[in-house]
């Protein structure tokens, strides 16, 4: 197929967003499908087009010209700027499938009329769009008004919020994000620690207990700075967060180090910011237990990233993550609460041998119902089905 897939953002940013697509396009690629990226180019440097493992990258820069002594009008160049990039990247190239990934690359590809040459499928990754500027009403008229041919959903809980949005149930396809299955990394365990020790001055010593995600309130990184204090096994661990500042909060990273040079526990907890790929899997494989103390999640793609490391993860009982973590594969707990989130931390600091159970449950899990193989191939039964949506709509209108 002739796939071409838009995002707001693309590698070398990094993120679950950023991970999904990637990981989609090259493995759509590896099947032998023409899979073209137009995403953003974030700086005059990066090229505008490109070829990376198989996958064809376009890259719009409209919103990177200044308007210094340029006679343009600021709204227009802030709202439609991006449509003259569309029409010199893509010219009249045929697809046989659009997918969208956000809100802003749906609204996109309808005003570029990327509709009407090929069919549209649209997948959301806003866990929160209500919360954004005025986000509700937004939400429904993109996520509702612009009529995909189908909206494929990474999640029950992304199908559900769909839904509530204005999109059709009839409509709306689910398709669990997938990873690549990789090799076992848990008897590397302390070669990753030796590894990341010298590259980015992790410790080596004590029990690692790993936070990923982008630095923002929802993902809570405040919650686990606040349980570690209140754990028992304190001195016997260490705490890393990895975290994008990628569509992240700056302030909300600031609050953070702030707390922890107001519980004097820097030399205990490192920070590692906008850290490439290769980092974050060594990150997992030096890693002991996982976390994720989101207040909300999608999926929570980084607690499928932990299990296929091999890791038990503990996260917060909540949508999204309970499709992912279960009382096999690590422990969901109400981490708004930080002593019960010490507690179930201490638990497994304190059980190695649980923890090895959990992370050999967790790992056979994430194979099964989380494989990159498994997502692709229901990804194009949901391009095929758009694609006859698409010619009987045409046909009938």
């Amino acid at each position: 197929m002739r796939v071409c897939l838009v995002s707001t953002t693309y590698r070398p940013r990094t993120g679950g967003l950023e991970t999904h697509v990637v990981t989609l396009a090259q493995a759509l690629a590896a099947q032998g499908h023409q899979v073209t990226i137009l995403t953003n180019r974030d700086s005059q440097t990066e090229p505008v087009r490109g070829l990376e493992d198989g996958v064809i990258v376009l890259r719009a820069g409209a919103l990177l010209a200044g308007l210094s002594g340029q006679q343009t009008v600021p709204w227009e160049v802030a709202l439609f700027g991006l449509l003259s990039d569309v029409e010199e990247l893509l010219g009249a190239e045929s697809f046989d499938v659009v997918h969208t990934h956000t809100q802003a690359a749906l609204l996109l590809a309808a005003l570029a009329g990327l509709h009407h040459r090929a069919p549209l499928v649209a997948s959301f990754h806003e866990t929160q769009p209500e919360t954004e500027p005025c986000g509700p009403s937004r939400s429904r008229l993109i996520v509702g008004g612009l009529a995909p041919d189908l909206v494929l959903a990474g999640s029950d809980a992304f199908a559900v919020q769909a839904v509530g949005l204005g999109v059709p149930a009839a409509r709306v396809r689910v398709v669990h994000h997938g990873l690549p299955v990789g090799a076992p990394v848990r008897p590397h365990r302390m070669q990753a620690r030796r590894l990341l020790a010298r590259s980015c001055a992790v410790p080596a010593d004590g029990i690692l207990i790993t936070l990923v995600g982008r630095f923002k309130e929802r993902k809570g990184q405040r919650r686990l700075v606040e349980a570690y204090q209140l754990m028992g096994t304190r001195t016997q661990v260490r705490l890393l967060l990895v975290g994008s500042c990628n569509s992240a909060d700056v302030g909300y990273l600031d609050l953070v180090r702030a707390d922890l040079a107001r519980l004097g526990c820097q030399d205990r907890v490192s920070v590692l910011e906008s850290c490439p790929d290769p980092v974050r899997d060594l990150a997992w494989a030096a890693s002991d237990i996982a976390t994720q103390p989101s207040t909300l999640e999608g999926l929570g793609l980084a607690c499928v990233e932990a299990m296929f490391a091999g890791l038990p993860v503990v996260a917060t009982d909540t949508d999204g993550l309970r499709e992912v973590v279960s009382a096999a594969t690590g422990l969901l707990v109400d981490t708004s609460d930080p002593r019960t989130y010490a507690q179930a931390l201490d638990s497994l600091v304190t059980a190695p041998d649980r923890r090895a159970q959990l992370g050999a449950a967790g790992r056979a899990r994430a194979m099964k119902a989380f494989s990159v193989e498994r997502a692709v191939e229901q990804t194009l039964t949901v391009y095929r089905e758009a694609a006859v949506r698409w010619r009987v709509d045409r046909a009938v209108g």
